[in-house]
């Protein structure tokens, strides 16, 4: 096997993948095969010893490394950007520009390996020479340090998809260079077409094929653009598989947070949500939703915490509620939901733990356009905060402070059909005290619905679920006061372990 192992000093990984734009803020991760050896030949005509390493010992190890994909030993990263605005003239419009990059461990390698591969003596050599003068790889921003690893014989993660060399996980285009053979083929076809071009159009065309892959390699994409073609000829697109990467880093360094064998059960989960776009607070039944669905699918016996079943079958005549509650939370009050909490009043099971440890994404696929014309699969990365008694968050979180006086979130739905004198106050007074674990109910008012900044025809208030009774589709907003303070989360009425029906503390 032949590995290169690279590290990057700065910590960051810049790259754009060939045929996107920079603003794209995409990343080539892994780093693209064109990439490597498109560095290595620079390195050979800038820095190397010539003498020492000929040209065709240059050109016969691209050959080797051409001849096969790699497979890569991918570091864990954490995609990220930087915008800023390109200095321009006053009277013309500054230009956004976004400097997407992968920050890494500085002492983390990147390996990348041709299992089954076998180089001379001269080549791994020429190969030894050439990693340790290269100066970057990507774009000039990504310093690195490269080295031979010999007898590497770590785990792969990243690989091209047809192999099924490594698990599958995120699929991603990659841009790889032809074999030799395949080269050789094509010089053999567009060649004789020459003739029959004008003396520019020839030699513009004639330069993007030498006879040696290496220098096919090596031509300027201007070169290849003016001589007319849409795609470089040496090069072609490949699936690989490869670990995702996302903007919060990966889970597993927060596993000492997830215990299974603390003595006590702690009663809530709160996960940082990112992504592009956010989903707005009006969405909270949906993401809720999903959030059980996610923490339920892997087997057909999930914890009773979030599936809502014991022996006995549901527990739908439980006036605790003491299964689990899927809470969206706006945190920082811009009406997007940016947290998640994952409440169960009877703490959660070593099982239920493990479920919440491994829970990093949820995505809704959508058929339809939604309020902005929007179709497709929509996708948010989860981070998990720690796993706690409500007091470890109650400073960062309304909804998990302690008082006295409660106002609504997201619409109160009734969970009763309404009747005379069995309205909406009535209904979550009987409510409370079914429940059985809060004070009396001292205040329960309802505003006027119209001086509201947020009306609750504007959130999602309808089940996913097929078939459910559903007695109350409008909703209203309330603010309660209790005998005594309690802590939260507070959530009441229909499809409140879903987020309706939520409600945050005032003051503490």
């Amino acid at each position: 096997m032949i590995a290169f192992a690279f590290t990057f000093p700065a910590g960051r990984y810049h790259a754009t993948p060939w045929g996107r734009h920079v603003n794209e803020a995409d990343i080539a991760w892994p780093p693209e095969p064109v990439t490597l050896l498109r560095a290595l030949i620079a390195t050979w005509w800038r820095k190397a010893n010539r003498e020492r390493f000929p040209k065709s010992i240059l050109d016969k190890l691209i050959d080797e490394l051409a001849a096969a994909p790699p497979c890569y030993r991918l570091p864990e990263g954490v995609h990220s950007h930087v915008r800023a605005y390109m200095p321009v003239p006053p009277e013309k419009k500054p230009k956004l520009i976004y400097d997407a990059f992968l920050r890494v461990d500085r002492a983390a390698e990147l390996v990348v390996a041709w299992p089954g591969m076998t180089l001379t003596a001269e080549q791994e050599g020429l190969a030894r020479h050439l990693l340790e003068r290269i100066g970057y790889l990507g774009r000039a921003e990504s310093w690195v340090e490269g080295r031979m690893a010999v007898d590497w014989d770590g785990e792969i993660n990243a690989c091209p998809r047809s192999t099924n060399a490594c698990p599958r996980s995120t699929p991603v285009d990659v841009m790889t260079p032809v074999s030799p053979v395949v080269w050789d083929e094509l010089r053999a076809r567009f060649m004789p077409g020459l003739k029959d071009m004008t003396g520019k159009k020839r030699a513009a065309m004639k330069a993007t094929l030498p006879e040696r892959l290496s220098d096919a390699l090596a031509v300027d994409t201007s070169q290849w653009q003016k001589a007319g073609w849409s795609n470089p000829l040496p090069f072609r697109k490949m699936v690989y598989d490869r670990p995702p990467i996302g903007p919060l880093p990966a889970h597993r360094r927060r596993e000492s947070t997830v215990r299974t064998d603390q003595p006590d059960r702690p009663e809530v989960a709160r996960f940082v949500l990112a992504g592009r776009p956010q989903p707005r607070m009006e969405d909270a039944l949906r993401i809720g939703e999903i959030a059980r669905r996610a923490l339920m699918s892997g087997d057909d016996n999930p914890p009773p915490e979030f599936s809502g079943r014991d022996a006995n079958g549901p527990r739908r005549d439980d006036p605790t509620h003491a299964h689990a509650f899927f809470l969206p939370e706006d945190a920082d009050h811009d009406g997007l939901i940016d947290h998640l909490i994952v409440y169960c009043r009877n703490g959660f099971s070593g099982e239920a733990r493990r479920r919440l440890g491994r829970l990093n994404r949820l995505w809704l696929a959508q058929g339809r356009a939604d309020f902005k014309g929007e179709r497709g699969r929509k996708e948010w990365r989860l981070a998990l905060e720690d796993i706690a008694a409500p007091k470890a968050f109650g400073q960062g979180s309304t909804l998990l402070r302690c008082s006295c006086v409660w106002k609504s979130v997201t619409p109160y739905l009734m969970p009763w059909h309404a009747k005379r004198n069995f309205g909406v106050v009535e209904q979550i007074t009987r409510e409370i005290e079914r429940r059985a674990v809060f004070p009396a109910l001292t205040d329960a008012t309802v505003p006027d619905q119209s001086t509201l900044s947020k009306r609750a025809i504007g959130f999602h208030r309808i089940r996913s679920r097929r078939g459910l009774v559903q007695p109350d589709r409008l909703g209203c907003f309330l603010t309660l006061t209790f005998s005594r303070p309690i802590v939260g989360p507070l959530a009441l009425g229909f499809a409140c372990h879903y987020g309706l029906g939520l409600f945050a503390a005032v003051g503490e």
